[in-house]
């Protein structure tokens, strides 16, 4: 007769394997439609290639590639306000890539709306660039790296003697700690935005933004479709918009489609 614990371990044993399975599985079908969705694309039928990269978004896999892939295909329909959300959703896991940002750049040459900003002060525009620099993923792990570095030079510290091999992992040890609490703050400065700061972009043609929460409310200004706007409030189905040079107003989040 099997003793239980050994039973207890089989049973861990195969729901491990089977997690592992469903994994391996999961990636598996990840990349077969993504390859699908690539052929498709490659013969042109756009509406294919979207219903196989769907189908990734769907199983909840996030990847900028398939984001990109998905911009490119409704750029190439002409439905702008699509292409300009999904190349932003690409470019939010991966803000550095050159073709992701350069599509995003065509894709809005399209849209009618022109906000106009008054100039930034250099340095401000600096500290803004370097914020978000790096995406949330990133940050972590250059935080985690600074820090694991820090500790490994603590540790070293204490089995050196007195002299400039010392000194000098002294002088590292405060660089790397220095570093260490600078990638922190903006890394918690990322993600305080990401909680906090939630982007759309408009999918319709037009829209008109009101003054209130309901349909009888005056007209304050149009948007047209892929302009890029800060959602600030929500009461049922309306959202209150803002945009870089101040204006703000209620559309439906039906118009919307949020990064």
């Amino acid at each position: 007769m099997k003793h239980p614990m050994f039973r207890t371990y089989s049973k861990i044993v195969i729901l491990l394997w089977l997690c592992l399975l469903g994994i391996a599985m999961g990636q598996s079908g990840t990349k077969y439609f993504f390859e699908q969705g690539n052929q498709a694309y490659r013969e042109g039928n756009y509406e294919a290639a979207l219903e196989w990269y769907r189908k990734i978004v769907d199983s909840g896999f996030e990847a900028s590639q398939v984001y990109y892939n998905m911009g490119n295909c409704y750029y190439k329909q002409d439905r702008t306000g699509l292409a300009v959300l999904y190349y932003e959703k690409a470019r939010k896991l991966n803000p550095n890539d050159r073709e992701i940002n350069e599509n995003l750049q065509l894709a809005n040459l399209k849209v009618k709306d022109r906000i106009e900003l008054p100039p930034q002060f250099f340095l401000f525009a600096w500290w803004d660039q370097m914020m978000t620099f790096l995406n949330i993923s990133q940050l972590a792990r250059l935080t985690l790296v600074f820090y694991v570095t820090a500790i490994a030079l603590l540790i070293a510290l204490f089995f050196l003697r007195p002299g400039g091999m010392r000194r000098a992992t002294l002088y590292a040890l405060v660089g790397f700690a220095i570093l260490t609490l600078f990638s922190t703050y903006v890394l918690l400065s990322n993600i305080h935005v990401a909680k906090n700061r939630v982007e759309a972009v408009v999918l319709s043609s037009s829209i008109n933004v009101l003054s209130e929460p309901n349909e009888n409310s005056t007209d304050i200004f149009l948007l047209h479709e892929g302009a890029k706007v800060v959602l600030d409030e929500q009461r049922g189905e309306w959202v209150k918009i803002s945009l870089p040079d101040g204006k703000a107003g209620w559309v439906r989040q039906a118009y919307l489609g949020v990064i």
